[in-house]
């Protein structure tokens, strides 16, 4: 008896068109928060991805990236450095600034009080006192011309020590090769010091686990690969590590303790190192679409913002689903007795229907939620035909099922 595994999404009012760009996972491993680029939507999700709820922000600039302390304390950045803020795990969003770079990149917080936004134009925001109060640090050229330098992520290890680093992705005709800054401040931000200028690559995100050891990450934009740097020294040398040879350019890194760590990027690319960065795996996502973002709430529990998709996991990355996303067929090798499975949706998202062909009598087909739940049985026989399996949206009590990740193995024989 073989058996094939689907995963689909019912997303209610939820748009596949989306690019989302930004994710913030919170402590509690429950809740956690995605942006999209090109809309002003925040969608916060209470039950790690088994069903997203929108929230409003009075904005017209869509966002970049989110970042949160904790269930309730989090900031959103987008264009224009339009920095938005909440307490009440985005039930309610205020402003804190608008205006500066022509975008805000990546925002991290260090604690309730330090807080910093990288920007294009090389240009940097910082806070002290939680964001009431944003300061805006204009990078002196040279080393840094604004033509050619945005700054695309930011780190701190403590009030006083953290890294910038910057790229510019080509587009039209202003392509630049090898636009990758590394710089270094040990005095809040008063000065900064370059660490590193690259001519091939361009630098997306970094990561500290202490004042010595972090990664930055990107990739050469001609060639499309990876690239991951290291460094023991608080920076004095950056050394290249190697990835795996599918790994593409890639766009966001997240540690976790001094040994885990996962970054995302081009063509569904996410790696994992086990061993404090030393070594690199590639891990499958099935799919074929640029991962901005990746953020974890500890070493098993993490979700990915990409393009039209989000991704999740709960075993560190072993296996990913999707959050987000539209009903998508299944892939893999198929026995030829269920070659004729296809999985469709109702334009407005109230059904899902399962065309079945190629399996000779009964068979049975259980569908579970992303915790492994049984959601749905159904038990149909073909009678040599196409079958086609409606379901409503509908669980085992006639309650409407939450929007979320489904799958489930379709096998002969049913009961």
């Amino acid at each position: 008896m073989k058996a094939l595994l689907l995963s689909f999404c019912l997303l209610g009012s939820l748009s596949e068109a989306e690019i989302y760009h930004g994710v913030a996972v919170a402590p509690d491993g429950m809740n956690a928060w995605v942006v999209t680029i090109e809309t002003t939507v925040v969608y916060h999700t209470t039950d790690f991805g088994m069903s997203w709820q929108p929230q409003e922000v009075l904005t017209i600039r869509d966002f970049f990236d989110v970042f949160f302390l904790d269930e309730l304390h989090g900031w959103t950045c987008g264009r224009i450095g339009d920095i938005w803020h909440t307490t009440d795990g985005g039930e309610n969003w205020s402003r804190q600034n608008l205006g500066g770079p022509k975008f805000a990149t990546r925002i991290r917080f260090l604690n309730d009080s330090f807080g910093w936004c990288a920007g294009g134009e090389a240009i940097l925001l910082n806070t002290t006192n939680g964001g009431e109060e944003w300061d805006m640090t204009f990078f002196p050229n040279p080393p840094y011309p604004m033509d050619t330098v945005d700054f695309q992520g930011v780190f701190y290890v403590s009030p006083d020590t953290g890294w910038l680093v910057a790229g510019r992705f080509p587009s039209g005709d202003t392509f630049v090769r090898g636009q990758g800054y590394i710089t270094r401040t040990t005095n809040g931000g008063d000065t900064w010091v370059l660490q590193k200028k690259d001519t091939i690559c361009d630098f997306y995100d970094v990561a500290f686990i202490d004042n010595q050891t972090g990664w930055v990450v990107g990739g050469d934009d001609q060639t499309m690969n990876a690239v991951v740097l290291h460094t023991a020294n608080s920076g004095q040398d950056w050394n290249s590590v190697t990835v795996p040879a599918e790994a593409r350019f890639l766009r966001s890194v997240k540690f976790i303790g001094d040994r885990h760590g996962w970054a995302c990027g081009r063509n569904g690319t996410i790696i994992h190192s086990s061993d404090a960065g030393l070594s690199w795996e590639l891990q499958t996502t099935n799919v074929d679409t640029t991962l901005f973002d990746i953020d974890f709430a500890d070493t098993l529990r993490g979700m990915v913002a990409g393009n039209s998709v989000v991704l999740f996991t709960t075993n560190g990355g072993q296996s990913w689903g999707r959050g987000l996303g539209a009903v998508h067929e299944p892939s893999g090798t198929v026995g030829p007795e269920l070659s004729g499975l296809r999985v469709f949706q109702n334009p407005d998202g109230s059904r899902v229907w399962f065309q079945v062909a190629g399996v000779n009598g009964k068979f049975e087909l259980a569908l579970y939620d992303a915790l492994g739940r049984t959601v749905r049985v159904f038990c149909e026989e073909t009678r040599g035909r196409t079958c086609r399996v409606v379901w409503d949206g509908t669980g085992l009590a006639g309650r409407p099922a939450a929007p979320g990740l489904f799958q489930g193995p379709v096998q002969p024989g049913g009961r």
